[in-house]
């Protein structure tokens, strides 16, 4: 009785060993999707591009590239690493060089990035690790085409809030935004001397600058903010600058453009390069930037 008794919990105990065993290699949670940072992050967004896929629920491409051996173009998503596909590119591409035709919008607001002019278009580097474009410093730059321009992509041209991964260059240039003039929403990655300057409204404010030597040629994390009284301006996290902002509010309705801040001075666009660039018509709140920010620093590893 005893051995029959044994045996019996003998078996039932590989029953239920089996049993755990076929349970744990079940999806139990077969709907969720994988999570990425902008996912719960849209509300008041203006725009969002990226060499890597930023929002869970987005489906469409990543970049388009102009191929200059026969100005063939082409779409590409990403790969497993989430990054746009730089094995598909450059089996694509072969020996030639590549340029950027469009950026596409993950924001679902379809605010793409555009240049048509393929004299205009900057250069794609599909460097594996961190792929990113830049301009060429004379005529390059990326155009999102608004009904109302930077009126629409910040609080009627004052509050906003822009996170970008970018590697400064020093020369007298304008690295993104609208300009005409003294009447800016736009940056400096850097100007000439070596400074980072922010003007989010009529320039120049009091405070707008910090120097920025120790980033040229070196990728970084950079967020400006304007609230409605302050400018502020971010590095790798860190706060460099934040000054109360009394010069007014931008009142251009020119078409944003990244490579250049789009206006009356040609001759000062930009040779900046880009990997990542994020842009709310607010001045979204601190929780919701530094998570951005740790996010985007740990996953291009700057």
């Amino acid at each position: 009785m005893r051995i029959r008794i044994l045996f019996f919990l003998f078996t039932v105990c590989l029953v239920c060993n089996d049993s755990w065993s076929q349970i744990a290699s079940y999806n139990q949670f077969p709907t969720h999707k994988p999570s990425h940072i902008l996912d719960e992050k849209l509300t008041s967004i203006s725009f969002s591009f990226s060499m890597r896929v930023l929002e869970s629920d987005y489906t469409g491409p990543i970049i388009r590239l102009r191929r200059a051996s026969d100005n063939a173009e082409q779409d590409f998503g990403w790969a497993d690493n989430d990054i746009v596909d730089i094995t598909a590119i450059n089996a694509w591409r072969g020996a030639s060089n590549v340029f950027v035709h469009t950026w596409y919008d993950q924001s679902g607001l379809g605010r793409d990035a555009i240049q048509t002019n393929t004299n205009r278009q900057p250069r794609f580097y599909p460097d594996a690790t961190r792929p990113y474009f830049q301009g060429d410093g004379v005529d390059d730059h990326l155009l999102i085409d608004t009904p109302n321009g930077v009126q629409d992509l910040t609080n009627a041209g004052d509050e906003g809030t822009v996170l970008t991964i970018a590697r400064a260059t020093n020369r007298n240039q304008h690295s993104f935004g609208v300009l005409i003039n003294s009447n800016r929403w736009s940056t400096h990655i850097n100007w000439g001397n070596r400074n980072l300057y922010f003007d989010p409204g009529i320039c120049c404010n009091g405070t707008r600058n910090f120097y920025n030597d120790s980033n040229v040629n070196t990728w970084e994390l950079y967020t400006f903010i304007k609230t409605n009284t302050n400018a502020i301006a971010r590095a790798g996290g860190v706060q460099r600058f934040n000054g109360v902002h009394t010069t007014g509010r931008c009142t251009l309705t020119t078409d944003f453009t990244i490579g250049w801040a789009n206006g009356n001075q040609a001759w000062a666009h930009s040779n900046t390069s880009f990997i990542e660039f994020i842009m709310y018509r607010t001045d979204i709140s601190a929780t919701e930037y530094q998570e951005i920010e740790e996010n985007a620093i740990t996953f291009w590893g700057i």
